[in-house]
């Protein structure tokens, strides 16, 4: 624990900016990763639709996040960092608000309005997250980078874990106050108002940020621009298209499948992703000693195969216990997988192209959740939960070759900086 805590040393030479945006990340967690992403399922199958649009909802999502991407990080270069950020916060507020008020529009526009508001959540969020990653890259260091992304992997984690357990409580509050059962829509209805008045919360810290393109205490050295870097972007763009298979299927179908298939409550559910969650808050202060020793990219091969070994005993045995290992061991992982992905990349990549191909690269990701969460309901209807599990372990196996592929031949910039040893 000592060792992990080491994280916290550089903190104070954080620049006022990078704690403000610290501050945002935690109130995105909170309402985005914890309160919205737990009740949204329950609240879905509580209105009464089926599992394949269940999965049209979730992919509708992921859509959006992919479709938004590109144009975020266009936006965030001709825009300005910060102006896209407060963007995206705002356009995410008004998306969470749309989906309680589900049962209140208009019939003609009631069978698809949780998709629609599920798109405009994504494609808010990816205005912020797309122009975050960037910025914060700008206000630090080499020698407190890795520890500033992990910081806000420590926080997402943090935020998650306080927004799920309160939010896997609130529905039953809720019921006892207005005399309805749980397996009513309402509780979950009015449980899901308290996300964006959180979110709405992120503005004020965003406006204290200065200009994340220039108020950094951190210069990197001007370089001329040189071409698109097609090659390395276009690896990164199939590892990460492939690797994310079997932790999509997990976060889209994991919990959906501990309601329908275990009949699990709400709050034993809730008290799963909890201990992942809580997990998932110490699980990134490994990335700047991972870092060190064995760099960014061999971090990225071996979380992507803890993530295929942590699936195949929900495969091999659908029971809850196994639905936990994978719930838990999926955040985890990917608590230290997401700031390395983004260390990795911003590193191998100038400055000028940072935005378009953090643009690209998760685009691909949207691209990956896209199609496992479409897909995957319609896999779940005719061969079962299984078989959608089987398919994501197989497809980031595919994900694993092409990231050991990659470190063979690292790119000038990963090799000058040593972020592949």
């Amino acid at each position: 624990m000592t060792k992990l805590l080491y994280l916290w040393r550089d903190r104070p030479r954080f620049h006022h900016d990078v704690n403000m945006l610290l501050i945002v990340v935690g109130l995105v967690a909170v309402s985005f990763f914890g309160i919205q992403t737990f009740l949204k399922t329950f609240y879905v199958l509580r209105l009464g639709y089926g599992m394949v649009f269940f999965g049209v909802f979730n992919s509708a999502s992921a859509l959006s996040y992919m479709v938004m991407s590109l144009p975020a990080g266009v936006l965030g270069s001709r825009l300005g960092l910060n102006f896209t950020m407060r963007l995206g916060i705002v356009v995410t507020v008004l998306g969470m608000a749309m989906l309680p008020l589900t049962e209140s529009v208009p019939v003609i526009f009631r069978y698809y309005w949780p998709v629609f508001s599920m798109m405009v959540v994504s494609g808010g969020y990816a205005l912020f997250s797309i122009n975050m990653v960037p910025a914060l890259m700008g206000l630090t260091s080499d020698e407190n980078r890795n520890s500033a992304y992990a910081a806000t992997g420590v926080i997402r984690g943090l935020g998650a874990f306080v927004g799920t357990p309160f939010a896997g409580l609130l529905p039953g509050l809720v019921a006892s106050m207005i005399g309805v059962g749980l397996d009513s829509p309402a509780p979950y209805r009015l449980a899901l108002w308290l996300s964006p008045a959180v979110l709405l919360l992120a503005i004020i810290p965003l406006l204290r940020i200065g200009d994340a393109e220039r108020s950094g205490k951190h210069e990197e050295k001007p370089t001329l621009a040189g071409s698109f870097p097609v090659v390395p972007v276009s690896l990164l763009i199939l590892f990460v298209w492939f690797s994310q298979a079997a932790g999509a299927t997990c976060y889209s179908f994991c919990n959906a499948f501990m309601d329908t298939e275990l009949r699990m409550s709400t709050f034993t559910i809730g008290i799963i992703s909890s201990a992942g969650q809580f997990a998932s808050i110490f699980a990134p202060m490994l990335l700047p000693m991972l870092a060190r020793r064995r760099g960014n990219g061999w971090t990225l091969l071996v979380t992507t195969v803890g993530g295929v070994i942590s699936m195949v005993p929900l495969i091999l045995i659908p029971q809850w216990f196994a639905a936990a290992i994978g719930q838990f061991a999926s955040m985890v992982l990917s608590a230290v997988r997401m700031p390395a992905l983004q260390v990795y990349q911003m590193e191998m990549i100038e400055k000028h192209w940072r935005t378009v191909a953090y643009g690209a690269v998760n685009a691909a990701m949207g691209l990956s959740f896209t199609l496992m969460s479409f897909g995957g309901g319609q896999i779940i209807e005719k061969w079962g939960y299984t078989s959608l599990f089987t398919l994501g372990v197989s497809l980031s196996i595919v994900g694993v070759f092409i990231m050991w592929g990659t470190l063979k031949r690292p790119t000038p910039m990963v090799a000058a900086r040593g972020a592949v040893q």
